[in-house]
């Protein structure tokens, strides 16, 4: 990263000129200096995508608390997760955390697992990746933690070596084999993913993105999804409060918490937030 100077490249020299040339020299300077900073705060704070934690209990399962991260691994999620459970712990036997994300920061995601390492210490937790969600890179590597996964038929799955960065350009300058290898072993093969499946894993993340579904890791048996999702669900109807409304050919929608889903694979109705 290259810093950005709060100086003009040549200054001239003030000698023998009169107050008002010194003055407007010094505004003139200083205005090329807002400038500059003005120009540089946003190369590096511009279109950071923040995630969001929400929380709710089930209105179905008794003793069920229900979290949905959606976006990046990025602090402070581990600091959310902690302080929702703390405050709910009491309430709860359980937790079901649903995760739709692109992936993120390696050291935050361990943070995250740590987390619900402890969290499992003193409650069942359960994780789900739904229809059409994403879980990609670190997302993993914090889903298999569930003791129960459930992943959906449709849902998206991206593998590939840890990368770094450029806090400005944000194109990817290195990847970390080595660095990915550690996860891959500290976290998946302890969650009971399979050894031949990340064998065959391994030479296709070769500075290579290997997207696969999740139709694709449960016919591989890849251990990584225990309960399979299917693709049709529900559609959730809520009575109107409008006599005169108007038919619509747009998908329908509920208020934001939990729905109940029929998922036809396993023959039950499944607890989730609803989207």
């Amino acid at each position: 990263m290259r810093a950005l100077s709060t100086r003009p490249g040549h200054t001239p020299t003030t000698t023998g000129r009169g107050p008002v040339s010194m003055l407007r020299s010094i505004l003139a300077a200083f205005a090329f200096t807002l400038v500059l900073v003005a120009q540089g705060l946003p190369a590096v704070a511009m279109d950071l995508p923040r995630g969001e934690l929400r929380v709710g209990f089930s209105n179905t399962r008794v003793g069920t608390l229900v979290m949905t991260w959606q976006g990046p691994i990025m602090a402070p999620m581990a600091n959310q997760i902690r302080d929702a459970f703390e405050s709910r712990k009491r309430q709860a036997t359980r937790l079901v955390l649903r995760i739709n994300s692109h992936g993120g920061s390696v050291a935050e995601g361990e943070r995250v697992i740590e987390m619900l390492r402890q969290i499992k210490s003193t409650h069942d937790l359960e994780t789900v990746v739904a229809q059409g969600d994403v879980c990609a890179s670190m997302c993993v590597f914090i889903y298999v933690q569930g003791q129960k996964r459930f992943g959906a038929l449709t849902s998206s799955w991206l593998f590939h070596e840890v990368s770094h960065m450029d806090p400005i350009s944000r194109q990817t300058t290195k990847l970390d084999r080595a660095a990915w290898e550690r996860l891959v072993d500290t976290y998946l093969r302890p969650a009971g993913v399979s050894d031949a499946w990340i064998a065959d894993l391994k030479p296709r993340t070769v500075q290579s993105d290997y997207w696969q579904t999740g139709s694709d890791l449960i016919k591989a048996n890849s251990g990584i999804i225990h309960e399979p999702l299917a693709n049709q669900t529900a559609r959730l109807v809520v009575p109107s409060s409008n006599p005169k409304e108007s038919a619509s050919a747009q998908p329908s929608t509920a208020s934001s918490g939990e729905c109940r889903k029929y998922f036809a694979n396993i023959g039950a109705v499944v607890t989730v937030p609803c989207s």
